[in-house]
């Protein structure tokens, strides 16, 4: 009579220990830790438990580094990374010259835009500088902006001014373009608006060196942006995806917005893998369900545009939802032509 209960309690037993190799089986107890250099925008992605658990799973553990993008062909010992992942595919390229990849992944981009404040948004309206695209979202209209850049127009000399009359020149905050990849497809953006005379180079220079101190990675102007607010600056450049991380996290200014560039540019966030694991953070980045989700909850536009689209549609700026689609973008520079502007630029800003 007894025995049909000793088979029972077997059967559990087997099951328990089946369970517990599997469980084993799948998560490995000492994961392989990948070292990687990634522009600082994307620092809070990484560090997002969530993330690190999807990493986890897969039996890696993924430590990382932030520095500017421009820097890490430049200044970074790049020998000690699996992979670096800047912010631009022209950052990527200069990077492959200094060391060979075995790989390279694009998982997902951001278009370059400007974290401002309504106010800000308001009185440039009425100075035509700003105004709405047919999708809905508001623009700087960058060929009027650098009008008031080049006659060097205060913010004290906007007429009606009584929100921001300053006696500041009206720039963008930007960092530099030697050192970040937001601040170097600026840069080009800027040149490339400004024309073919022979005074573009030395109107560009401008528009970086009036700022005085200049920033080495995107992330440090953002972040005072979002602690100083106007007392740090009234435009600051920035990524989308920087914006959309501040809503989410409750860390925008009052009356915080986001203008987009017109035109702009979409900004290709490549990962350059050194190694055979560093390869696979960004094979993992491009297929795995789960952190392709999370790229775009921290506001990156990932390759499946239906996963960015419906976080985006979720976050609005100016009184609309941010735009799943932009129209007025332009195709970023090869690496070789902004690398002459870059070198100029560097040679003219640095100290």
């Amino acid at each position: 009579m007894r025995r049909p209960w000793i088979f029972v309690i077997a059967i559990v037993i087997l099951a328990a220990v089946g369970a517990g190799i599997g469980y084993h089986l799948a998560v490995p107890e000492r994961p392989t830790t990948i070292h990687g250099v990634v522009g600082s925008e994307k620092s809070s992605f990484f560090s997002d438990p969530r993330v690190q658990n999807v990493f986890a799973r897969h039996g890696l553990r993924v430590d990382v580094d932030p520095r500017g993008s421009g820097e890490m062909s430049t200044t970074v010992p790049l020998g000690r990374y699996d992979f670096a992942f800047p912010g631009s595919e022209q950052a990527a390229e200069r990077i492959r010259q200094v060391r060979p990849a075995v790989d390279s992944y694009a998982p997902f981009a951001s278009p370059l835009a400007v974290a401002t404040f309504t106010p800000i948004v308001d009185l440039l309206a009425t100075q035509g500088v700003v105004h709405r695209a047919a999708e809905g979202h508001q623009v700087l209209d960058l060929a009027k902006f650098l009008d008031l850049a080049r006659r060097d127009v205060r913010w004290d000399q906007l007429p009606g001014n009584v929100v921001y009359p300053a006696r500041r020149d009206i720039l963008l905050s930007t960092t530099h373009p030697s050192d970040s990849s937001s601040a170097a497809s600026y840069a080009w953006l800027a040149a490339r608006q400004l024309g073919d005379n022979g005074s573009v180079v030395d109107q560009v220079v401008r528009l970086f060196a009036d700022q005085g101190g200049l920033e080495r990675s995107t992330e440090d102007p953002f972040q005072k942006y979002l602690t100083q607010a106007l007392d740090f600056a009234p435009l600051v450049l920035a990524y989308e995806a920087q914006y959309v991380e501040a809503i989410r996290t409750g860390l925008l200014p009052r009356n915080g917005t986001l203008l987009y560039l017109s035109p702009t540019v979409r900004s290709v966030h490549t990962l350059v893998a050194f190694t055979g694991p560093g390869g696979e953070v960004g094979r993992l980045l491009n297929t795995d369900a789960g952190l392709v989700r999370l790229a775009a909850e921290h506001g990156f536009r990932t390759a499946d545009e239906s996963v960015s689209a419906a976080v985006l549609a979720g976050v609005s700026a100016g009184g609309a939802a941010l735009p799943g689609r932009i129209s007025d973008v332009v195709e970023p520079p090869a690496s070789a032509a902004i690398e002459s502007l870059l070198t100029t630029l560097d040679v003219r800003l640095r100290p």
